[in-house]
């Protein structure tokens, strides 16, 4: 059976304290799975034992501009203008553009980090200006 949750899953106090034992449990069976899935599902499991939602979307290797720019959280005409402009690596599908997600997350994540530096800088001017 294939998941693919759209809406969050709330835990129920019930649904916590499973999460906690299995937390536990998943920490006693160090290395008996790869690093990074291991610490996916130690992060999924700490955030339900803590009670709060969690909300999972499968993702295909490739995507349609409209799915990048969900996950960009930007307009499908911008991830269009990306794509025009060789920001974003794309192939044609017929007229439709494809998308490969490693491509869309790789721009993500650097555009993530020029907006942390945009941050700090700012932060910094700030506290250069005794503004903090």
């Amino acid at each position: 059976m294939e998941v693919s949750m759209v809406a969050p899953f709330l835990p129920t106090a019930a649904d916590t304290q499973a999460a906690q034992a299995q937390l536990e449990r998943l920490r006693q069976q160090a290395g008996s799975l790869p690093r990074h899935l291991s610490e996916f599902l130690e992060d999924l499991l700490r955030q339900l034992a803590a009670g709060k939602a969690i909300q999972i979307v499968t993702l295909d290797p490739e995507m349609t501009t409209q799915q990048a720019a969900d996950l960009l959280n930007v307009s499908r005409p911008y991830v269009v203008k990306l794509v025009e402009a060789g920001e974003l690596p794309h192939r044609k599908v017929g007229p439709r553009r494809r998308l490969y997600l490693e491509d869309v997350l790789a721009y993500k994540a650097r555009l993530d980090a020029q907006q942390q530096e945009a941050l700090q800088a700012l932060a910094d001017d700030l506290q250069e200006m005794g503004l903090d």
